[in-house]
């Protein structure tokens, strides 16, 4: 398999810990669903971010304190953490010790906007078709691991009027142009300031209004999505500096602080361990 290739000859070891066991962050393509990305000997916290993608993960070792569209989670090993396309999250380590932790990627198109239990999930059967992924992952064939992630997320779709969107709320339309600009002008100097005025609204209620409807602030998520696009980029083997000036941030320095506070990796590694 690609990912057991990825394995033997692309590690990076993540400036994340010194202690007893040395931190590692390993990240691999998943053709046709997304990545696989495996942490060992993390402390670092992870700054509130989101994605345009599902992530399911397992709690090996380690209690995190998660919050997750502005609600509070304490992961403990053995516990799923599923995250929907635009969950804002961020977590960071709550016992003294260090993460160890297995998550997937699954692109959103490969389940048609379907909405899976989360953030938290304790179920036994669900935990053993992760493993079941993980295994398919390192031992099997891409249809195999393609099946397996689907049985996975049919095991974790919410049921009907179980999982409710985040509500809506005052100047939503303007958070949501927003969002679009964000999108459309990854490169450009971002001005609240300025979308602001044209929504005829002060910086401050815009931002409120940002947060109310996505859980996250405005220049977080701008982060986020510049860091997302980074990935595409670098899987497609442009340089790491010209990503930087392509994304919208100031320079290699700043990309790389964006991608590890996000990803747990520097835009370098993360490209030698993705590109093709």
């Amino acid at each position: 398999m690609q990912y057991a290739r990825n394995m033997n000859t692309h590690e990076s070891r993540c400036e994340m810990h010194f202690g007893r066991e040395a931190p590692e962050c390993v990240v691999a393509l998943l053709p046709g669903i997304g990545e696989r990305r495996r942490y060992r000997g993390v402390v670092q916290p992870f700054a509130a971010h989101s994605h345009g993608y599902y992530v399911i993960g397992l709690v090996e070792k380690g209690r995190r304190s998660l919050v997750c569209n502005g609600a509070a989670f304490e992961l403990v090993p053995g516990d799923l953490v599923v995250f929907n396309p635009g969950d804002a999250h961020g977590c960071e380590q709550s016992d003294g010790g260090v993460l160890a932790y297995d998550s997937i990627a699954v692109d959103a198109e490969l389940l048609d906007g379907v909405r899976l239990r989360g953030p938290k999930v304790s179920d036994p059967a669900a935990v053993e078709a992760f493993r079941e992924v993980l295994r398919a992952v390192e031992e099997g064939t891409e249809i195999q691991t393609a099946e397996a992630v689907l049985y996975l997320c049919e095991l974790l779709a919410a049921e009907e009027g179980g999982d409710v969107p985040l509500p809506a709320g005052l100047h939503e339309d303007a958070a949501q142009r927003a969002m679009a600009h964000f999108c459309g002008h990854l490169a450009s100097p971002a001005s609240l300031s300025a979308l602001a005025a044209e929504e005829g609204l002060s910086t401050y209620a815009l931002i409120r209004a940002y947060k109310r409807r996505f859980a996250i602030t405005p220049m977080r998520h701008l982060a986020s999505l510049r860091v997302e696009c980074a990935c595409r980029l670098l899987r497609e083997g442009v340089e790491p500096a010209a990503v930087a000036a392509e994304v919208g941030f100031a320079d290699q320095a700043h990309l790389t602080r964006a991608f590890k506070q996000r990803l747990g990796t520097t835009p370098g590694a993360y490209q030698r361990m993705t590109g093709r």
